[in-house]
């Protein structure tokens, strides 16, 4: 049998997925607050989607940045588990009571990948190197899953939203195509 190692996620590069996932959802919100609500439904305080982008964002930097050494692997792994944890556990408690929308259930699915990633990933290696092909591929995988949650919920939350406007019928206080005059 071979060495279990060889089977797992290799750590650092783990961190630096991790870390770019955590910088884009993080710069999301503040680059472009209409696209994140149009996934997420829209914001009465801005001010705070902000904050907690701005505090993701750094993690993810973090992250990145830590993944050169040994230490530092584990730095990101700590950053990534905590931050995942508590993301996963407010998306979840407040999707499913209905105070923010099901869209956070696919987050949910990310951050709980993430968490299952960093509990199969190698331990870090003192040596320069990579962890394979097989590493390369899970991470791959994780990534594209989450990237693949995303289109799917904005997908999702652009159908629903439609669907809700045509069920509501015509606004009686707009005047329609015809009647602009």
């Amino acid at each position: 049998m071979g060495d279990q190692n060889s089977r797992r996620i290799d750590a650092a590069r783990l961190a630096r997925a991790h870390g770019m996932f955590n910088v884009a959802g993080g710069l999301w919100p503040v680059v472009h607050m209409s696209s994140f609500e149009k996934v997420f439904g829209p914001k009465t305080d801005r001010w705070l989607v902000r904050t907690v982008g701005g505090l993701l964002t750094g993690i993810g930097w973090n992250q990145l940045r830590a993944a050169s050494s040994p230490e530092g692997v584990e730095h990101a792994r700590r950053f990534g588990v905590s931050a995942a944890s508590t993301l996963l556990r407010i998306d979840l408690m407040y999707a499913l009571t209905g105070r923010i929308p099901a869209a956070y259930l696919l987050d949910a699915a990310a951050e709980a990948g993430w968490i299952y990633a960093w509990r199969h990933s190698a331990p870090p290696r003192r040596t320069r190197g990579g962890g394979g092909a097989r590493s390369l591929l899970m991470i791959g995988a994780v990534a594209a899953g989450a990237i693949a949650g995303a289109a799917l919920a904005t997908a999702a939350a652009i159908a629903m939203r439609a669907m809700a406007e045509q069920a509501r019928g015509p606004d009686p206080d707009d005047p329609g195509p015809d009647d602009q005059g």
